[in-house]
């Protein structure tokens, strides 16, 4: 789902030059050797052909761009960039930014970092190299009311509903859409289960209750006694009798309203007693 996630996200091309921020603050790395120069990345290649492509729609100078790999690793660097990356100004654009300019950079900054797992255990996770970048991110989450916690170099954002939360800011409506439809199924299934533990539960409760019933009556009438009831506990007797597996209500129903569910439990009880 992390792919899928972040090919999701990369698709949405609103603000694509504050999504291009996120980007940077989440991975960009800035090198100052004989000449200056920009390098992202990732394991995922399509993450480096999305900022390459952002560079290009962008229109953003540079002088060259150097694309390697090694050890599963993707890494993109653009030599002699001509716009400004340092982190400080970014900082300050996203900072007076509109709304929807901060939720691009909240989407750049998951496809430059970001990971997530779903069941067991939902868990969305975002890391960073330092903690003035963290916190630059968790203010922005917290605008948008995003529940998160922070430690030591990442932010996390743990369960089901709050990583909805963060999909919707960041329209990654598809992934929204799937994670509501996984918490309808579960509770459905969780409903199902209940029920069919309750009708479990409820059933080895009638099941036990019936049987002590039936010894009672078999036991008044191997001593002899069961024609010494009165008639409407004999004929609730031989009711159970006939049908050991009948709950309450489906013997009242037999007796055709003579007697209600509250009179045939009251008169099980009593011949119970007398068999005791």
């Amino acid at each position: 789902m992390n792919i899928r996630l972040k090919r999701e996200l990369s698709s949405v091309n609103e603000e694509p030059l504050f999504e291009l921020y996120g980007i940077a603050v989440g991975n960009g790395h800035i090198v100052i050797s004989n000449e200056k120069m920009l390098k992202f990345s990732s394991r995922e290649l399509f993450v480096i052909r999305k900022i390459i492509s952002l560079f290009n729609d962008l229109n953003i100078r540079r002088e060259k761009d150097i694309i390697s790999t090694e050890r599963g690793i993707y890494e993109i660097i653009f030599s002699n960039v001509i716009e400004e990356f340092e982190i400080d100004k970014i900082f300050e654009s996203v900072k007076h930014a509109k709304s929807n300019e901060k939720k691009a950079f909240l989407r750049g900054v998951y496809i430059g970092c970001g990971i997530i797992s779903t069941p067991p255990s939902y868990h969305l996770e975002f890391r960073f190299e330092k903690d003035t970048e963290r916190d630059f991110v968790s203010n922005i989450l917290s605008q948008f009311k995003v529940k998160h916690s922070v430690k030591p170099g990442r932010i996390f954002i743990k369960g089901r509903e709050n990583i909805k939360d963060f999909l919707y800011v960041v329209k990654a409506f598809h992934i929204y859409t799937e994670l509501e439809e996984d918490a309808v199924e579960k509770s459905v299934i969780n409903e199902a289960n209940r029920l069919a533990n309750f009708e479990y539960a409820n059933l080895k409760r009638q099941t036990n209750s019936a049987s002590k019933e039936i010894k009672a009556i078999k036991s008044l009438i191997e001593k002899g006694k069961f024609d010494s009831l009165d008639p409407d506990l004999k004929e609730v007797a031989i009711l159970r009798l006939e049908y050991p597996f009948m709950s309450l209500r489906e013997l009242s129903e037999k007796t055709k309203g003579r007697f209600s569910k509250q009179e045939i439990y009251y008169r099980l009880k009593k011949i119970e007693s007398y068999g005791e």
